[in-house]
């Protein structure tokens, strides 16, 4: 992957966020404004070339009326036989 090249997985990230906006009609400062972002930020993401924070993936899924996981599902690697859900963890969870 050249070193300028969108990453993959933000590149599969962006597009969830660029399909769940057009799916509302909503326009790139519309949803800029409405999570607090700036459209040179909304832009990047939708292309890829952003790594958002969890505060900025979550504005961003509020602001478009879908779960995170909506616009994280596509990103997630796919590797056989691994179920996300049932991943445990171990020790004390907060």
């Amino acid at each position: 992957m050249p070193h300028n090249a969108p990453h993959p997985r933000l590149q599969a990230f962006g597009f969830a966020v660029h399909d769940a906006r057009e799916s509302c009609w909503m326009s790139i400062e519309a949803l800029a404004e409405a999570a607090d972002l700036s459209a040179r930020m909304v832009i990047g993401i939708e292309h890829g070339k952003r790594n958002p924070s969890l505060l900025t993936i979550l504005a961003l899924a509020q602001e478009l009326g879908v779960s995170p996981g909506r616009l994280l599902e596509s990103a997630m690697p796919t590797t056989p036989g691994i179920l996300w859900s049932s991943v445990q963890f171990r020790g004390n969870p907060r």
